[in-house]
């Protein structure tokens, strides 16, 4: 026997069917798939796929006249594939901090606002509190971001600066928490929105001083 008839031979056997099964599967004849074994003649070459889906082994196998080695795994693929979405640094002592006092902040913003609302039965214009802690609580995690060093560095080697987005972050939302206020307790929605544009020109004009300031540096 040849390496092929042998590896067939020893398979056929160990999937536990017969000569006359294998050729039936295959559309050929006994004798045929008995010439394959004792390697006196070799299968069409459309046969060796079919031969390889029955047996469970790959064409190359088939022709080597043995199974392949297990391919090992490469480490680092496999390590990456299951640490993947878990290799951020756990959050820092700064970071769990700014967003507990940004929780807090929320939750009492919600808090006085049922409070008020219950026991006075003055809902209007206190609703005004909700957006307004959430605008808070996005200034507080604005400050507790820039005073993280690891933060202020990971955005300048992005090329930004830093201190930019952070105070035109901190002038919009102010000005969108005055804005609701006037609004909702003095009714003064007109012509107060025209605080929300100067806070824009105003963020314009501010973080250009801080690029000129920074560059001079």
């Amino acid at each position: 026997m040849s390496n092929f008839g042998d590896f067939l031979y020893g398979l056929r056997k160990e999937k536990g069917i017969t000569q006359a099964e294998l050729a039936e599967l295959l559309g050929v004849t006994n004798k045929a798939v008995s010439k394959w074994e004792t390697g006196e003649a070799m299968p069409e070459t459309g046969l060796l796929l079919p031969l390889s889906r029955i047996f469970g082994v790959t064409v190359d196998e088939l022709l080597d006249g043995k199974r392949g080695e297990p391919r090992e795994e490469n480490p680092t693929v496999k390590e990456h594939l299951f640490t993947r979405g878990k290799e951020e640094p756990a959050n820092s002592l700064a970071e769990k901090i700014g967003g507990a006092v940004c929780a807090a902040i929320i939750f009492a913003g919600i808090l006085v606002y049922f409070l008020i609302g219950i026991f006075q039965g003055t809902w209007h214009p206190y609703w005004v509190l909700i957006p307004a802690s959430a605008f808070l609580c996005g200034i507080a995690g604005i400050i507790f971001e820039l005073c993280n060093p690891k933060k202020r560095k990971v955005k300048s080697s992005r090329g930004e600066n830093p201190y930019t987005g952070a105070v035109c972050g901190i002038i919009m939302l102010t000005c969108l928490i005055t804005f609701f206020l006037l609004g909702a307790f003095l009714d003064l929605w007109h012509p107060m929105w025209i605080i929300l544009i100067a806070g824009a020109f105003l963020c314009a004009f501010v973080s250009m001083l801080i690029e000129i300031l920074t560059h001079r540096k």
